[in-house]
């Protein structure tokens, strides 16, 4: 299966998908050492899986660039979730192409490549774990890392027809990355099926003592089973979808609605201000310098790096002020406080992940309209502390796949992998792209 995998890489569907590969010794050594571990395999839960790394998450003796040539280092250490992975008997192949410094959703800021978009190459692949979606839709990954800021964990998946799986800030460990926002990163995980996403989360969520940011207790590290009763969901009210006048697109949406009805699952419409009113501060507010204080020096001391318009972003926030960063940290609280009758009521929000779909031409037309358009229904998760999945649900006529995505307060991580696997069940999927790695 590794031989397989490594003859892949240089395949055309994955052009721009790696940064960097392992070494094909060190990758079939760590399969034979697994061969000769096969009476270990109840005890290796990730046995045989093969896994990429979005390239701003350290493995132990590879670049780190985070899309940036000139910032890249060997990293000392792995990720103690790639640390974990390996350890459960995952295998790594290579680290993936990403919007430079995880700041985008489009896929396209990055000297290395745009990463082919699996079904149509005019469209983008989304961002900005673009490399990770692309390596588990076209079979050379059976899981991939990325990281979810704003949405990065879920707009990929929409576009590459796979399963984008972001659980509640807090559950993974946030060591060994470079932090796009350290207050609410998380790494997150693509694979074909919801389950597969689940299965790898079980194994690797767990408190690290020596992160900050890992709290004592979190709800989603304890299996907390779907209710017996027909699941509440919420959609937004009419008047607040946006599909930037993609008729199709709307139309594909109103089609989820209609199979999940034909499940029993009852829908409410629900006013979606509280979430929106969340999103401005990621790219347009305060929160974008997090981005300056993890990369801003880096930035400063080397003028000629960094693709110009995430540069831009980066040292842009320094007209934000400190008393700007907390107003927009009470407006969080305020909404969080807000929504709890609403997460009383209601046990998942059903959202499109994109409004529309964008080819690359759109988004060398307008890059910051574009990309502020594909977070509207994702940036504000994070910030309210919300698990999501994303999932495919049809296919446009330009033939992109285009996705759903439930959201949920932390420890419905398991309700939401039971309602996306049921939805999956109902929707018309993308059909495989090729032969499996295997």
């Amino acid at each position: 299966m590794v031989a397989h995998v490594l003859s892949r890489l240089a395949d055309d569907d994955q052009s721009g998908v790696w940064i960097s590969t392992v070494e094909p010794a060190q990758a079939l050594a760590a399969a034979r050492a697994l061969d000769a571990r096969i009476g270990e395999i109840e005890r290796l839960p990730l046995y045989g899986l093969v896994f990429s790394v979005k390239d701003c998450i350290d493995v132990a003796g590879e670049p780190t660039t985070s899309a940036c040539p000139e910032f890249g280092y060997v990293a000392e250490s792995s990720s103690p979730v790639v640390a974990d992975a390996i350890a459960a008997g995952a295998i790594y192949v290579g680290k993936t192409n990403m919007d430079q410094f995880a700041t985008g959703l489009v896929g396209v800021r990055t000297p290395y490549g745009i990463a082919r978009n699996p079904h149509n190459p005019s469209y983008i692949p989304g961002g900005s774990s673009s490399g990770a979606a692309v390596s588990v839709a076209t079979d050379t990954s059976s899981f991939a890392f990325g990281t979810d800021t704003g949405g990065s964990g879920r707009v990929p998946a929409s576009y590459c027809g796979v399963t984008g799986f972001k659980p509640a800030p807090g559950a993974f460990s946030q060591r060994g990355m470079v932090y796009a926002c350290r207050s609410f990163d998380t790494i997150s995980l693509y694979t074909r099926e919801p389950q597969d996403a689940y299965d790898v989360y079980r194994v690797l969520a767990r408190p690290d003592p020596e992160d900050s940011f890992s709290p004592i207790d979190f709800p989603g590290w304890h299996e907390q089973p779907s209710p017996a009763r027909p699941l509440r969901l919420a959609t937004p009210r009419h008047d607040q979808l946006k599909f930037f006048g993609n008729a199709e697109t709307e139309s594909l949406f109103a089609a989820a609605l209609e199979k999940l009805g034909r499940l029993g699952l009852p829908i409410a419409p629900a006013d979606f201000a509280p979430f929106t009113s969340i999103n401005d501060l990621m790219f347009l507010g305060p929160f974008l310098a997090e981005r300056d204080a993890s990369v801003g020096a880096f930035l400063d001391a080397h003028p000629q790096a960094g693709v110009q318009i995430v540069r831009d972003l980066v040292t842009g926030s320094r007209r934000f002020s400190a008393a700007d960063a907390y107003r927009a940290l009470y407006r969080v609280k305020d909404v969080q406080r807000s929504l709890r009758d609403f997460w009383q009521a209601h046990d998942a929000l059903v959202v499109p992940t994109v409004g529309t779909v964008l080819r690359i031409e759109d988004v060398a037309r307008d890059p910051l309209t574009s990309n502020f358009n594909n977070g509207y229904y994702t940036n504000y998760a994070n910030p309210l502390g919300l698990a999501a999945i994303a999932v495919p649900n049809a296919m446009t006529g330009a033939g992109v796949p285009y996705g759903v995505t439930f959201l949920a307060p932390a420890g419905r991580e398991r309700l939401l992998t039971d309602l996306a696997g049921a939805f999956m069940g109902a929707a018309s999927r993308p059909e495989p792209l090729r032969r499996v790695a295997i």
